[in-house]
């Protein structure tokens, strides 16, 4: 890897040529009806951020990087999971539990770990497309489809994640290419996640795979984004796709986004909370949740807004 690459702050040029704009509420029920019918066959779990331009990134990811001053290597992550792992066994005293579900109660506490959170539920991840970031930017909201599910057996139920070197069990299958892009539907470890219905996305930092797992720069032309510029992008591979309702998925793997334009954030948020019930009060259903929402929030403790 070049060692002068940098995490972007943009990722536009990534998502611009595969992206459908939605401009008002109607638009996106149309879009989500549409999306379903057309792929009625795939399995695919949706992502939502509050800003179209952030990177699709995990949190381990945005540490590594900013405290190397440049892009991760599978190698870096790798080795602060491995700290992490000792961090918590050794000083909090967190031995016993599985690395997989022990990453999962810490991705749910806000420590940084690989895991990219995704929802079962459409409107969940448009919730967070519309109510995360600012009114003033635009959201964006992804689907992707599942290549397979992560089930908590002996490959993946042990204290030595199975993408780790030292693993008992092989590395996952087309680690880093997108096409064993991994979904994990994790029991109710928090309350968080049964209320987000939430699912995390696993996956190797990008790698340069098969021809057929590489991603296009632009849908009408040949030219594939090599993966030691995807990482400055994603921490994940992504091969995004135009969303075609007369069309199937060639293979799995494939991603496809939206933006919401900033002007619709508003009224869908409106819907989603007053007419389907999700608000941070149910999104965030926990005893932390009402601190974060009075930490960003104080004014409601003067009658600011409801």
């Amino acid at each position: 890897m070049d060692p002068t690459t940098t995490l972007r702050a943009d990722a536009t040029p990534l998502y611009q040529p595969y992206e459908e704009v939605v401009d008002n509420w109607p638009q996106l029920q149309d879009a989500i009806n549409r999306f379903g019918d057309a792929y009625q066959q795939e399995q695919f779990v949706w992502r939502g951020q509050g800003d179209a331009t952030w990177p699709l990134t995990s949190t381990l990811y945005r540490v590594v990087a900013d405290q190397l001053g440049r892009v991760p290597t599978e190698a870096d992550l790798v080795g602060a999971e491995q700290r992490l792992l000792k961090l918590a066994r050794g000083e909090w005293r967190l031995d016993g539990i599985p690395a997989l579900q022990l990453f999962a109660r810490m991705q749910h506490v806000g420590a940084p770990t690989r895991l990219i959170d995704a929802t079962l539920n459409p409107l969940i991840a448009a919730w967070f497309a519309v109510a995360g970031g600012t009114d003033d930017a635009d959201g964006r909201m992804f689907a992707f489809t599942v290549k397979g599910m992560i089930q908590l057996d002996s490959k993946w139920n042990a204290n030595t994640p199975r993408w780790h070197p030292n693993a008992r069990f092989a590395k996952p299958t087309d680690w880093g290419t997108g096409l064993g892009r991994l979904v994990w539907q994790p029991p109710a470890l928090h309350t968080r996640i049964p209320a987000q219905s939430a699912a995390f996305l696993l996956d190797g930092v990008p790698v340069d795979g098969p021809p057929h797992a590489l991603a296009r720069i632009h849908p009408d032309e040949s030219p594939t984004w090599p993966a030691v510029k995807l990482r400055e992008f994603s921490s994940i591979p992504v091969r995004f796709a135009r969303i075609r309702p007369e069309s199937r998925p060639m293979s799995k793997g494939l991603v496809f986004t939206y933006r919401i334009r900033a002007a619709a954030k508003p009224e869908i948020r409106h819907q989603l909370e007053n007419r389907f019930g999700y608000r941070f009060a149910s999104i965030y259903a926990d005893i932390e949740g009402l601190a974060q929402y009075l930490r960003n929030s104080p004014e409601d403790l003067i009658g600011g807004r409801r």
